[in-house]
């Protein structure tokens, strides 16, 4: 069944074919006007705010809709997945997002019931910054990770890298550990990493979208970008950022073993893997969490990230839901593909389709009804009569 969005659509397409086939280039030049104007209506705003892990990926999203939907313009603006979740609690936004789910306490703050739709699943990746091996691959385990992040390793040439990477050059060179200064989701899957491979930062730091980190010499980003930027600026510099991030920066990014010993690269392929191998929560259809997944190709720093939305859209209005509606739609369904080309991965087949009865079983409000034939302009019973003449109907 058609949306009202395809509808309109499909009306506006067919309206546009038979004016440009009946080739009356003056006339038909100011129907076609008046005909775009009828079809566009009013620009529906969308606003949200949240998570700058997934924020390359809904950059892409949002503009390849609106080419599909002219009238439909979205802002996102890429705050922190805390600042997501604050903002959807708030309703200053129409929709957050966050890559950790909210805790009680943040649930019990929501003036309404909210959905959490996942929608890719990414990598953090551990990249760095060091003179003359900007080409090559290191390999970093969590126990080095976390020890790094505790302050206990600090020289790049410490003898636990070097065993790891026997045929590397390391440099004396002292770690510089970068940080998200923000109330992050990338904190919180990176620290929900450390904490599952060291009892030692489970216990003294923990998890969390924001924490008290113990190193002296760190230095703090914001966003995504912030923390690659603060990597660029110095050599012996490391930090954690979403692999597409990396990517773009041109910074190198480590090789990492995984639960099974195996040394993996962070792809698409790999964080599909981990999902794979990560046993479902009992009663849930949402793996909370995927980080230190079992498995010989399993990437151990991966996570969903999440769309924050409220079960009831009525506040919104009935053209700003509807237009929400059909975009969480497109997301989940012809949207997916784009993932894998900015190094996401796409949601497994049975987690997509569990999102789309959630985002089908939402409550929108009914559009106004649409005028009568006769309240039509003459403009629009001319063109209607043209589809006619077209059989274009």
């Amino acid at each position: 069944m058609q949306s009202s969005l395809e509808v309109s659509r499909d009306k506006c397409r067919r309206r546009n074919s038979a004016l440009h086939g009946y080739g009356l280039a003056f006339t038909l030049a100011t129907i076609l006007t008046l005909s775009l104007a009828g079809c566009q209506d009013k620009t529906v705003r969308l606003e949200g705010a949240g998570a700058s892990f997934p924020a390359p990926i809904y950059a892409r999203w949002k503009a390849l809709y609106h080419r599909l939907n002219p009238h439909v313009r979205i802002d996102y603006r890429a705050i922190g997945s805390g600042g997501g979740i604050r903002a959807i609690t708030a309703r200053s936004v129409d929709f957050g997002a966050s890559d950790a789910l909210l805790r009680p306490i943040e649930a019990e703050a929501l003036p309404a019931s909210l959905l959490a739709i996942p929608t890719i699943i990414g990598a953090v990746v551990l990249t760095y910054n060091l003179p003359g091996l900007s080409d090559t691959e290191l390999v970093l385990s969590g126990d080095v990770i976390a020890d790094i992040y505790l302050g206990r390793i600090r020289l790049w040439d410490d003898e636990r890298i070097a065993a790891l990477n026997p045929d590397v050059a390391l440099p004396t060179l002292p770690i510089r550990v970068a940080h998200r200064s923000d109330s992050s989701g990338t904190t919180y899957i990176f620290t929900d990493y450390l904490s599952e491979v060291s009892a030692t930062w489970r216990e003294q730091v923990g998890r969390g979208k924001t924490v008290k980190w113990p190193t002296p010499d760190n230095w703090a980003g914001k966003g995504n970008d912030g923390v690659a930027h603060r990597i660029l600026l110095e050599a012996g510099g490391i930090g954690y950022v979403e692999l597409k991030y990396a990517r773009n920066a041109g910074l190198a990014y480590a090789t990492l073993i995984n639960r099974d010993g195996r040394a993996v690269r962070p792809s698409p392929e790999t964080v599909q893997a981990a999902e794979r191998m990560t046993a479902a929560a009992p009663n849930n259809w949402i793996k909370p969490s995927i980080v230190n997944a079992p498995g010989e190709t399993s990437y151990p720093i991966a996570a969903f990230t999440y769309l924050l939305v409220y079960e009831d859209l009525s506040h919104l209005g009935p053209h700003k839901a509807h237009a929400l509606f059909d975009f969480l739609t497109w997301i989940l369904t012809d949207g997916q593909p784009e993932a894998q080309k900015l190094h996401y991965a796409p949601l497994p087949e049975e987690v997509r389709k569990a999102a789309l009865v959630r985002i089908k079983a939402m409550r929108l409000p009914e559009l106004p009804k649409s005028y009568h034939a006769s309240d039509k302009p003459e403009w629009e019973k001319v063109v209607d009569r043209m589809v006619e003449f077209w059989d274009l109907k």
